[in-house]
């Protein structure tokens, strides 16, 4: 994804006609304090450890609406209740956000599956619950690897195969 990234910025201003804002895939550094204590907190998804071990965040806000991942430290937080930790509604589920898109939606990972991506559009959120609105979240993905595929998807459909 990262090639393809930077591609896309390269690529960007001869599409659209304006420069693009910074578009990125940042590689994982040295082990961090955060990853550790993502590492050993408990109903976290392999998974999403296996990605923070190899990627520190994604950024594309030229990507359709944009699209982010956080970085692993932003996704602790919301673990400790800064961003919703349950779904109510239509669904019912303990989550994990690790990302957004710049229309307010949030990325969740089910924390009764592990596998399960959520997508909760822009609703109330009371005591780190989410409370459906008018439109309800849905699943986009089974798993963290098919989410990733389709976003890498959607960032190569952007790029200009002749360059």
């Amino acid at each position: 994804m990262e090639g393809y990234a930077t591609s896309f910025t390269e690529q960007f201003e001869r599409k659209f006609g304006y420069p693009p804002d910074e578009n990125f895939v940042a590689r994982a550094a040295e082990p961090s304090p955060d990853l550790d204590e993502l590492s050993a907190a408990e109903g976290v998804p392999q998974d999403l450890v296996a990605f923070y071990q190899k990627v520190a965040e994604v950024s594309l806000p030229d990507m359709e609406s944009g699209y982010f991942i956080h970085p692993v430290g932003h996704t602790l937080s919301g673990m400790r209740g800064d961003l919703p930790t349950r779904i109510t509604g239509s669904r019912e589920d303990s989550v994990i956000v690790f990302g957004s898109d710049g229309g307010g939606s949030l990325y969740a990972l089910s924390g009764t599956d592990g596998s399960t991506v959520y997508r909760l559009p822009p609703s109330r959120v009371e005591g780190g619950v989410y409370s459906e609105g008018g439109v309800p979240c849905g699943i986009i993905a089974s798993t963290l690897t098919d989410h990733l595929s389709a976003v890498e998807s959607e960032l190569k459909s952007h790029l200009d195969p002749t360059t």
